[in-house]
């Protein structure tokens, strides 16, 4: 029961690093998508603030084309993202799975052993009253 529950020990602790990685990735995700929505805030004012000033239809037309593009990877990083969520909660199911899984065999091998215990706290009582038991008859 013991090797169950060392092989169910590091299953859980595998599935606990892969929860932790996916966590990491997923966070990276979200980390770079606000870095495109700041990028494209601070683009957008800038073609405000250009365009408020006077900027001929080529320069405006590449700045279009570049907020399309942003737009593009925001809507792919967002889409990354969905799909990382769903991942992370794959891998998350996963690791409570294997942690309730471990717990309760981490359990019953405690059990267990409280059981041999006090099995043989009873042998060595039945033990010593017996040596008691003919150590009187010899008297």
């Amino acid at each position: 029961m013991g090797k169950v529950a060392a092989v169910a020990r590091l299953e859980a602790q595998k599935s606990a690093q892969q929860l932790s990685q996916s966590q990491a990735s997923h966070g990276d995700k979200v980390a770079r998508l606000e870095q495109l929505m700041q990028f494209k805030a601070d683009y957008e004012r800038t073609l405000n603030t250009r365009g408020s000033e006077g900027m001929d239809a080529r320069q405006f037309q590449d700045y279009r084309l570049f907020l399309t593009r942003l737009n593009e990877a925001i809507a792919q990083q967002t889409q990354e993202i969905a799909g990382s969520e769903a991942t992370l909660g794959e891998v998350r199911a996963e690791w409570a799975s294997k942690s309730q899984r471990n717990q309760a065999l981490d359990q019953l091998v405690e059990e267990r052993q409280r059981e041999r215990v006090k099995a043989r706290e009873k042998l060595d009582q039945k033990r010593a009253d017996d040596d008691s038991l003919v150590r009187g008859q010899e008297r």
